[in-house]
């Protein structure tokens, strides 16, 4: 990840490096599912945050997996996910292992960018991906 905004959108925590995509889809869609919750617990309405920041309606139930589900088959995700597959294909396994963000970015950085990620956040980097 070369980009604060490949961090905000791809950057997830696991006990292991990724060693293909799926694994790391998976890790996202489980991401969402905690900056949806997180949303809710502070009083956010997270359906009208996608709506507005992505320009879509809604039209699924309230619970955390129907929201995450939803945001994860939106045309914008959708775009982010194919990025993210085409970064995998040039993905270069001798970089050191011990980079939590592996391509650019210093690793305390990349903390300090993950750290502050909430839903919002991910939803303004999120709702920029057809303008790159």
């Amino acid at each position: 990840m070369t980009t604060e905004s490949q961090v905000r959108l791809y950057a997830v925590s696991n006990p292991v490096a990724f060693t293909n995509y799926n694994d790391h889809e998976a890790a996202l869609f489980i991401r969402l599912h905690e900056l949806i919750a997180a949303s809710l617990e502070q009083g956010e309405n997270p359906i009208g945050m996608i709506e507005d920041y992505l320009g879509i309606t809604y039209n699924s139930g309230e619970s955390v997996e129907e929201i995450a589900t939803f945001l994860f088959q939106s045309g914008a995700m959708e775009k982010a996910l194919w990025d993210l597959k085409d970064n995998w294909s040039v993905f270069d396994p001798s970089l050191p292992e011990a980079s939590l963000v592996r391509g650019g970015l210093p690793q305390s950085e990349g903390l300090a960018i993950y750290q502050e990620i909430t839903l919002k956040s991910y939803l303004e980097t999120l709702s920029t991906i057809f303008d790159r």
